[in-house]
């Protein structure tokens, strides 16, 4: 299963949201979610995107996992190459890094924003309007 998550804030910090899609090995759409969040950075958003991808995947029985990411920030500090240095990441850091145990595999990689789009958009459409998991 591959998981794709986004963040997105506008102002930075200011009005913020994620998105996340789940999709099985043929591509297709498994699970996918957009939230509003309170104002707030990018970085965290996509933090939150993480986590509740994670959260979700571990709800349906899923036992490997890739996740990518556009945030190189983010996929650097959950693979260990850059320490968390921001309080305000820490605590999901370690959610991620909680959750990441609840799997036989997982795995994190970065990828561009062009491969990222579907999580994107639902992170976007959640600042625009009201939108919910399908």
């Amino acid at each position: 299963m591959i998981l794709y998550c986004d963040g997105a804030s506008r102002g930075n910090p200011g009005p913020s949201s994620y998105g996340w899609t789940l999709v099985d090995e043929s591509g297709k759409c498994v699970r996918e979610a957009g939230k509003r969040l309170p104002e707030g950075t990018n970085n965290v958003a996509e933090y939150e995107a993480m986590v509740a991808g994670l959260t979700a995947a571990c709800e349906l029985g899923i036992r490997q996992v890739v996740v990518r990411a556009d945030s190189e920030l983010v996929i650097r500090q959950v693979t260990g190459r850059y320490k968390v240095k921001s309080p305000g990441l820490f605590p999901l850091y370690q959610k991620v890094m909680e959750l990441s145990g609840r799997f036989d595999r997982i795995s994190f990689e970065h990828v561009p924003r062009e491969q990222n789009k579907r999580a994107d958009a639902l992170a976007n459409m959640a600042l625009d309007q009201s939108i919910s998991s399908r």
